[in-house]
């Protein structure tokens, strides 16, 4: 076929400003995304806006984020840090410590990183986006991509390109005909997911009182279950959110209650009564969201997963199939920046 079609799978970050992308340059896309939402591995609470995945970006030696949020006009602030730092072990318990620095300015979008995936899908088609669409074949024929789809969709035309906006090792459980050769699927299947193996608990409090007693929201655990804890507060509240320390097959063997509960005592014993009655709570395993994690994801290599720069599908997918997931990019892979630069390496292939 001649007409450039493009079918992005995936609504996360990657495949939203794909789509945003084509549709300034007048090129046709559908995007489906196999949740019953867009986003991805971006998620935000309802209640306040607070970031159960990604929260921060570096705008010093991440420029495509940061321009990227002025040119939607989002409100961004500073990661809160003002204050001392919670260290806990099983020798010491809980102790103050000095103020954690970070390094690097940490900047949030103000209600949460949804604000990017509200915005970006604010300015696409309706009628081009479709969601609880799980991609499950492709097939190569002589008019171009057909593709298949769980459930029933309204009928698709064939596509040009797809570009797949997932993590390599979901894009490696897809259905190609012809066939995908082994190397391609080893290939694709030796890159971590990043967040996969991770599981983040967000508390929304009345007040935050750990400010005024001094603390930043840091702190750091070697007893757990979170083995880091931050300051989540924006405009819309007071909260603190943190890092499962617990792995994931550990998690899998407690409820969301259990969960928790869990975590409020820990809270308490770093931060005081005060922090035993949260509003509200929230736990998000990302290893148990099958749209995010495979089997090999549920062990964290703690690293940031890329794909070999030189990654190619092989003939007849040569420049028919791309990958354009945050671990797709050549650099910052696992970043909402790396999902932004992997985007833009393949629109400048674009033919």
């Amino acid at each position: 076929m001649s007409e450039t079609r493009i079918a992005i799978i995936g609504g996360g970050l990657a495949g939203l400003y794909a789509a945003y992308r084509l549709g300034k340059q007048g090129i046709a896309f559908d995007l489906f995304e196999a949740r019953n939402r867009l986003g991805g591995r971006i998620l935000s609470t309802e209640s306040g806006g607070f970031d159960l995945g990604p929260s921060w970006f570096w705008p010093d030696f991440q420029l495509r984020m940061h321009n990227l949020v002025s040119e939607l006009g989002l409100p961004v602030f500073e990661q809160y840090t003002t204050g001392a730092t919670m260290m806990e072990d099983r020798a010491t318990g809980a102790v103050r410590g000095a103020g954690y620095l970070p390094g690097n300015t940490s900047m949030r979008v103000e209600g949460g990183t949804s604000q990017l995936v509200r915005a970006l899908a604010g300015l696409l088609p309706r009628e081009h986006m479709h969601l609880n669409a799980e991609l499950q074949a492709v097939h190569l024929e002589e008019q171009g991509l057909r593709l298949v789809f769980a459930g029933t969709l309204a009928q698709l035309p064939v596509y040009s390109h797809s570009w797949l906006a997932l993590p390599p090792r979901l894009a490696a459980g897809i259905q190609f005909s012809p066939s995908l050769p082994e190397q391609n699927v080893q290939q694709l299947t030796a890159v971590p997911t990043w967040m996969a193996a991770h599981a983040k608990y967000v508390a929304r409090y009345a007040t935050p009182f750990w400010r005024e007693a001094g603390l930043s929201g840091d702190a750091f655990s070697r007893i757990g279950p979170l083995a880091e804890i931050h300051d989540a507060c924006n405009e819309q509240g007071a909260a603190l959110f943190g890092f499962f320390g617990v792995n994931a097959a550990q998690r899998a063997g407690l409820s969301a209650l259990e969960l928790k509960a869990a975590c409020r005592v820990q809270m308490v014993r770093l931060f005081g009564e005060q922090a035993a009655e949260p509003i509200d709570d929230s736990v998000y395993d990302w290893a148990a969201d099958p749209y995010t994690a495979t089997a090999q994801d549920r062990v964290s290599s703690g690293e940031h997963g890329s794909l070999d720069s030189r990654f190619t599908f092989a003939p007849p997918w040569t420049g028919r199939v791309q990958l354009i997931g945050s671990e797709a990019a050549v650099e910052q892979g696992g970043y909402m920046e790396g999902a932004l630069a992997a985007v833009e390496r393949v629109l400048a292939g674009l033919k």
